[in-house]
Order: C-alpha cells, then structure tokens, then sequence
C-alpha cells in the first residue's frame, strides 16, 4: 500500500475508512459526507449540521471535516474522530438531539450513541461528553482492516497572506518569527484552555489534554 504522504490520497483515503467505518458501525445507514480536511484550531474535527456541498444534479451531502493540523495522530485516533462524527450524522438523520448549545454541548445522548460504537467518552467541564479516545474495540477495527497512519500534517503555526484579494500580491507563505527581545509568544492548549509562553517558536503538547498548543 502506497504511503500517504500527499493531501489528495490522504482525502481519498479518510473516505475509504468512513465506509467502512459506515459498514461496520452504522450498518451503513450514513448518507455518505463530503469529507474534507481543513484547519480547525481547537478541534479534531466537525460536521455541519446543514447539507452544504451541492453538485450540479441537485444532490446535497453535509460535510465532515477532519482537523488538517491534527493529522500526525495514530490512525486509531483520526478513526475514533470519524466515529465521533458519525455519531452526529446519525443523530441527524434519525432525529436525536445529541447537542445542546448550537451545538457546542455534547449531552448523554451522544454519549450513549459513542460509546455503543466502542468508544471511550469522558466529560469536558464546557462541552459536555465529547472528550473521545479510542479503545481496543478501535485499534481491532484498524488492524483487522490494516488501516495505516497519515504522513503528512499541516504546520497550524504557518500563515497565509493575502491570499485571493486582489492586491494579494504573490499570496506567499509567511514563516513563524521569534519575537522582538523582552517579548514572549502566547500558547494555548485549545482543550482546557492553559496558557504558557515562550521567547521562541515551540513544539509543545498538553501533558492533561494530550494535545498540542496553539499559537495566539
């Protein structure tokens, strides 16, 4: 099997997984989304609670998104996001209200549609049950369908300037600087909300959420 090292096989990839995901967990009642993967600082992953790709013959498909900036995780974990999403499709689709809050707040409802799935769920004193870690359930899922990790992330720390303006200029990347002496760079740990700083760029996970911190 070819490494996915690319973005458009690492795509194509994450919608294979979702129908098998689809197969073995939902015993594929999923109308299948238009999965995408874009930078979303602070989350692994969302799906939209509208259909909002449409085709030129009428047909419509919610999307889900897995976070580009969060795609170096292990394969069981990236799966266990896919899971988690599906659980909100399914919801939809069968008319249970497993959030509250525009969303924000995951109730037992979603826990309960999770957790039968395999998962492991624990409770985020803002967001409800939405802290998500897979299980051995998950990584027998992965090996027995010989599932592999993704190669290739997005640096969350590189900006883009300018880009579709129309004085965008060249639209070129804009690399990370350390900061003038005597000032520090913020992070943030996009889970629980810590904050540290530093005098230079960093590479820095959460040792609580076991997740990395996020440039303000």
């Amino acid at each position: 099997m070819k490494e996915l090292t690319t973005y458009n096989r690492t795509v194509q990839y994450m919608n294979k997984v979702f129908k098998l995901i689809n197969s073995d967990y939902f015993d594929g009642e999923l109308e299948m989304p238009t999965i995408t993967i874009q930078s979303t600082v602070g989350a692994y992953g969302h799906v939209t609670t509208s259909k909002v790709w449409k085709n030129e013959r009428g047909n419509a498909s919610y999307e889900l998104n897995i976070g580009a900036d969060y795609l170096s995780r292990p394969i069981e974990n990236i799966v266990a996001t896919l899971i988690h999403e599906g659980c909100h499709l399914y919801a939809m689709q069968k008319g249970i209200k497993d959030t509250s809050n525009r969303g924000i707040y995951h109730n037992r409802r979603f826990k309960e549609l999770a957790e039968a799935r395999g998962l492991d769920i624990s409770r985020h004193e803002r967001y409800g049950w939405t802290i998500t870690e897979p299980t051995d359930a998950t990584l027998d899922f992965c090996i027995a369908n010989d599932l592999q990790d993704v190669m290739i992330t997005r640096q969350s720390a590189i900006r883009f300037t300018g880009v579709g303006t129309p004085k965008a200029g060249n639209g070129g990347i804009e690399r990370p600087v350390a900061p003038k002496k005597g000032n520090s760079i913020k992070w943030v740990c996009p889970d629980c909300g810590a904050i540290v700083r530093s005098t230079k760029i960093v590479n820095i996970m959460c040792g609580d959420c076991n997740k990395p911190f996020v440039r303000v």
